[in-house]
């Protein structure tokens, strides 16, 4: 058989529709979207404070307890990116990266924007703060806020579309 193959491609859109439960950490989404709080676990045994936080230490399995932790931090390890999702599209290039934030024993990876978007502005050791959504565009969803450097935040927490945390 010397027919060479073809492919028959019909353009379709497909919607689907769903609903879920962020279950035991609920919490976090719901203090995030409502307050600007952020929240973490700490370990009822060892002390160990989870971020993100788990229902559970992963270390001694122990049940944690929910802790407001700091809207600042380090930069352990970061990157730019230079194509994002469409939730970031308008940010490219923007920074991500793991953030150990301050009394924190874990990092959290979250995104990382700046005005000047260079990799000095990003690199491990750099204080970062949390900046977040308006009010009314905040969803409970990770995407509601992300970091800057410290000598940025003032510029980004007045923008019209983003504010301050604490």
């Amino acid at each position: 058989m010397s027919e060479k193959f073809e492919d028959h491609q019909i353009r379709d859109k497909i919607q689907i529709d769903y609903k879920y439960t962020m279950g035991g950490q609920s919490k976090f989404f719901i203090e995030l979207m409502k307050n600007k709080k952020l929240h973490g676990t700490k370990c009822t045994k060892c002390g160990k404070i989870w971020m993100p936080p788990r229902k559970n230490c992963s270390e001694c399995y122990t049940p944690a307890e929910w802790v407001e932790i700091s809207h600042t931090g380090t930069i352990e390890v970061s990157t730019i990116v230079w194509y994002g999702a469409a939730e970031f599209i308008k940010n490219v290039p923007y920074g991500c990266g793991f953030i150990k934030l301050d009394g924190v024993d874990t990092a959290l990876f979250q995104g990382i924007f700046s005005e000047n978007l260079v990799p000095s502005k990003i690199k491990k050791g750099r204080r970062v703060r949390a900046v977040f959504k308006k009010p009314d565009e905040r969803e409970g969803k990770m995407t509601d806020f992300f970091f800057v450097p410290e000598d940025e935040y003032e510029i980004w927490a007045n923008k019209p579309e983003f504010e301050g945390g604490e």
